[in-house]
């Protein structure tokens, strides 16, 4: 074989090598888990269904993945509790995992809520779950809080989006049924004072025990009532271990308005009882005093000399002449 044929033969040999070794190299993938996520991965091969190809525990080494295999699909591990927050303050309804709950109570009015849910996604406690939701949930894109669409893996902007989306509108409704089943005084005490406005006989009225808030049984109902209908919405118990927990329930400004300006009616009320009240008992005082200075002159004179002034010069005279003047001065 002539010389520059075989150089040119061993070139194309050692070319090809080299990018079946590039190739081969470029296809292998390893991966690590951090301990707050569990990472579901796939087959990524161009050859491959895409097919999930196994779980990576949180905490776990670096692995091998096979070939071409997609990154790890990360979700929050069962572990790590997750709070979805609602407040009735729009400033705050922008963030992530923040959602601006308003819903109406049984005489219609609108109540804004403060509170906190715990939960914990199924993670790494069941694994034929989480292969599941990741199938179904994991495929979909959520419009974020920003506009983007991502999926719920997609970083904690992509799982927010997804609570926002799917947890959101639960959640909502069982608040709206839950809070639909009371009046605005049952659950603000305050509330009570629109009545009485109403009727200006009942002013001073004492709240009584059905005014007072009942926090413990609102939040109960609604973690039941959570618990039980996002496993029938999700058609999988894909959250676990749910708390509800009521901070405030917050008036309209126009409610709060009005019962600022009833309580500071009923302050102006009792500041005036409580005046006419201090009259009666000083007037009953200084009857008791006269009385009992008219028996006693001396004592009389006795309480005038304590009550004057320091540095004052007094004279005393009977009103009889029978006893001289007495002259105490100087101080």
């Amino acid at each position: 074989m002539p010389r520059p044929r075989a150089l040119r033969i061993a070139t194309g040999a050692l070319a090809v090598m080299g990018l079946v070794l590039v190739v081969m190299l470029t296809g292998i993938t390893v991966a690590r888990q951090d301990v707050g996520h569990v990472g579901v991965v796939r087959n990524g091969g161009p050859l491959d269904k895409r097919n999930i190809r196994q779980v990576l525990l949180p905490g776990q080494r670096l692995t091998w993945t096979g070939w071409y295999s997609q990154s790890p699909h990360e979700y929050p591990a069962k572990h790590v509790e997750l709070l979805y927050t609602v407040t009735s303050d729009p400033k705050r309804g922008a963030r992530p995992s923040v959602d601006v709950v308003t819903v109406p109570t049984r005489d219609g009015v609108e109540v804004g809520l403060e509170a906190t849910i715990f939960l914990h996604f199924v993670g790494d406690g069941d694994l034929e779950l989480l292969r599941r939701f990741d199938t179904g949930f994991g495929t979909r894109r959520f419009e974020s809080h920003d506009g983007r669409r991502l999926k719920p893996w997609e970083g904690d902007d992509g799982f927010a989006a997804f609570m926002d989306s799917v947890f959101r509108p639960v959640l909502e409704n069982d608040l709206r049924r839950e809070i639909g089943r009371f009046r605005c005084d049952q659950l603000v005490a305050s509330c009570m004072l629109l009545r009485h406005a109403s009727r200006p006989t009942s002013v001073g009225a004492k709240v009584d025990d059905s005014a007072i808030i009942n926090i413990a049984r609102v939040e109960e109902a609604i973690t039941q009532s959570l618990r039980e209908d996002l496993t029938r919405t999700l058609e999988a118990p894909y959250f676990t271990d749910i708390q509800f927990r009521l901070s405030a329930v917050r008036l309209p400004s126009g409610v709060q308005a009005v019962i600022d300006d009833v309580h500071s009616k009923y302050a102006s009320v009792s500041g005036a009882r409580a005046e006419a009240s201090r009259a009666r008992y000083e007037d009953a005082r200084n009857r008791i005093l006269g009385r009992t200075y008219q028996r006693s002159p001396a004592l009389a004179r006795i309480h005038a000399i304590r009550a004057a002034p320091k540095g004052a010069t007094i004279i005393i005279n009977d009103g009889e002449g029978r006893s001289p003047g007495i002259n105490l001065g100087g101080g």
